[in-house]
């Protein structure tokens, strides 16, 4: 529930409000046990004093409302498209992905057989080149399907 004042209620919220005298009960009772209610702070920051009983005056002269948190639920409607056969066909039968499988290399340094770590080197996959960076072993890692014919690799810097 919360406050809404009189002139920026929404026709909407205007279906969703507590008659005054179950406004007063309610807000009286939310004041007592100092229960939160949104819009309060809104109310109180337009009274000279700002005095529970001011509170309450307001809600009874009907300038501000006590508004059902139902107001704030909406009638949410699926499109018609979300019941497509040909989707859900699909989502219960999707079609083959294709398959990638990692191809792990270690590169090192021919003389004195150091890992190549973190260094720049450009893949070449079946005439697809990317600029890549080996890890802190100095591991290639590769994901490739399972048909690949070629696979080059040229260390930028060596």
């Amino acid at each position: 529930m919360r406050l809404v004042n009189e002139r920026d209620l929404s026709e909407s919220e205007r279906q969703h409000v507590w008659s005054s005298e179950q406004a007063l009960d309610l807000v009286c009772q939310a004041l007592l046990d100092r229960q939160p209610i949104e819009g309060l702070a809104e109310l109180r920051a337009g009274l000279l004093i700002d005095l529970d009983s001011e509170v309450l005056h307001q809600i009874e002269r009907e300038e501000w409302w006590l508004v059902r948190a139902e107001a704030d639920y909406i009638e949410w409607t699926m499109p018609e498209r979300a019941f497509d056969p040909k989707m859900i066909e699909l989502m219960q039968n999707p079609p083959a992905q294709p398959s990638r499988s990692p191809r792990v290399f270690r590169l090192i340094d021919s003389v004195t057989g150091e890992p190549l770590a973190q260094r720049h080197y450009i893949a070449t996959v079946d005439g697809d080149t990317s600029a890549r960076r080996t890890d802190g072993e100095g591991i290639a890692h590769l994901f490739t399907s399972a048909e690949v014919q070629q696979i080059s690799m040229k260390i930028i810097g060596v």
